[in-house]
């Protein structure tokens, strides 16, 4: 597993051999909520297509349906725990590679 894209505070795109991971946090007002999520097979074309805007599109979206009260898409999605385990795990590798000694 590898973090392959993000923005700052607000999403990380995942990579492993199969398939690609999406990590979204949301701020509802007083609450950051982090949902780990699997991309389907038009997504993953979407972003090979046409990169981070396609990510950031489909964030956007789901925190839109999130702010509405629609979890639905994202709870039909949900990494397993191995899966969040890995993405956490190559989490704290990137970040180790960017500290500057």
């Amino acid at each position: 597993m590898n973090l392959i894209a993000y923005e700052a505070q607000s999403w990380e795109l995942y990579r492993d051999d199969e398939r690609y991971y999406l990590s979204i946090a949301m701020d509802m007002s007083s609450v950051v909520s982090c949902w780990d999520l699997v991309l389907n097979q038009d997504e993953i074309q979407a972003y090979e297509h046409r990169g981070r805007v396609s990510i950031q599109e489909l964030a956007k979206r789901m925190i839109e349906q999130a702010y509405k009260g629609d979890f639905s898409n994202m709870e039909s999605r949900l990494a397993k725990p191995y899966e969040r385990y890995a993405m956490q795990s190559a989490y704290k590798i990137w970040q180790g590679s960017q500290k500057v000694d």
